[in-house]
């Protein structure tokens, strides 16, 4: 029974919460993808699509031997670290993988123009996993080219050239960048490391039984893509989210969870979301299986409603997120942190970044939750959805 300070907060927020009913439209109007123009080295750029067109079907294949043959293997440095992005690879269930150069970024190495053996070139690659991306995700790199000892061909000298990666962050995924551990349940495709692949059989059980409850409460979306699965990280290293700035929902550096928007192209915005996928932060792996199940069905609750989330108030994505997440739960172990009365009752408007961004976070979050708790019980579970859409695009 809530107290006399508790149902004044409650009366503030309703209030706040019915004015936001009111019809709003949105609108958006995506830039279109950039082009590309021709290059000097044309002969070169044979040469090395050649050898990347070899590489892609190598690792389609899981033919190691022909992968190996387009690396310089002198390197014995570089032949280790793409053995562990071969290995990556075979564990994926990959519907399509193209590889192409980019021909007007072709650079000598020494700068001595077409008489030079060596090249660097950017390269862009496309990986569509089967049921859980709706295109294939492009992510661009900068290879370095150089001859076989016969001269014949060009192969990969070096994936990485570090000073032009920190000018070019894009969606690089954790397979790219370190040695990872592949599991799969009914609907879920988890990606594990050496830190936390002890407990992803619990990460993929709490997402399979959760994909369920959050679409009873949901739906599904025909507007975002419409897919099988959903893919969910549980790694140590974030150094893949550098570059997803601007398309997760939640901040990389507090939350124990995150929902991304994996761009098709992060270059080409407006070529939309290949998937949206959920990270799960290791440090709340070894929480209570109930706390670990609940913030996985918040995050899944952003995944599954994909671009209907897009740009709504942060105080309704969030609190139908964990309007959601409880659902499963008795109404007992639905607890509201004792913080988020007092933050009530001095509310005067609904939280946005900066409240979303304090010490107070966790009360936010629970005021969210309960504003759009009162909009379902008052105007129905389906008025509370439409008011997602309304202000969806942040109208």
């Amino acid at each position: 029974m809530p107290t006399g300070a508790g149902e004044l907060a409650r009366r503030r927020l309703a209030a706040l919460a019915c004015a936001a009913l009111l019809p709003l439209t949105a609108c958006s109007d995506d830039p279109p993808p950039p082009t590309h123009g021709g290059s000097a080295y044309e002969d070169v750029a044979a040469r090395m699509q050649a050898t990347l067109d070899q590489r892609a079907a190598s690792l389609r294949r899981g033919d190691l031997a022909r992968f190996r043959a387009t690396l310089d293997r002198s390197d014995a440095g570089l032949v280790d670290t793409q053995q562990v992005y071969f290995d990556n690879i075979a564990q994926l269930p990959v519907g399509r993988l193209r590889l192409r150069v980019l021909p007007d970024t072709i650079t000598p190495v020494d700068g001595s123009g077409v008489d030079s053996t060596e090249y660097w070139a950017e390269v862009v690659v496309a990986l569509a996993l089967e049921g859980y991306d709706a295109a294939p995700v492009r992510t661009r790199d900068r290879y370095r080219f150089v001859p076989t000892r016969d001269g014949s061909r060009l192969v990969v000298g070096s994936t990485t050239d570090y000073a032009w990666e920190e000018q070019h962050p894009g969606n690089a995924q954790p397979w790219d960048l370190h040695a990872i551990h592949v599991e799969q349940a009914p609907g879920v495709l988890g990606i594990f490391d050496s830190w936390t692949d002890e407990d992803a059989w619990q990460v993929l059980d709490a997402a399979s039984s959760g994909r369920s409850d959050v679409r009873s409460v949901v739906g599904s979306d025909d507007a975002s893509p419409a897919l099988d699965g959903v893919v969910v990280y549980a790694v140590q290293d974030l150094s893949f989210l550098d570059g997803l700035a601007g398309q997760t929902v939640g901040d990389p550096d507090r939350v124990d969870g995150l929902t991304i928007a994996v761009p098709v192209d992060a270059a080409a915005p407006g070529r939309g979301v290949a998937s949206y996928r959920i990270f799960v932060n290791p440090r709340v792996l070894d929480e209570p299986s109930a706390v670990l199940g609940r913030l996985v069905r918040h995050e899944l609750t952003h995944a599954l409603l994909g671009a209907r989330g897009r740009g709504a108030p942060l105080w309704l994505s969030e609190g139908i997120a964990e309007y959601a997440s409880v659902r499963s739960m008795s109404p007992g172990q639905r607890r509201l942190p004792s913080r988020a009365l007092d933050v009530g009752a001095s509310a005067t408007d609904l939280p946005g970044h900066a409240e979303f961004g304090s010490t107070d976070a966790e009360a936010w979050y629970a005021v969210s939750w309960w504003v759009c708790e009162y909009v379902a019980a008052t105007y129905g579970e389906s008025t509370l959805l439409g008011l997602l859409e309304q202000l969806a695009g942040g109208a």
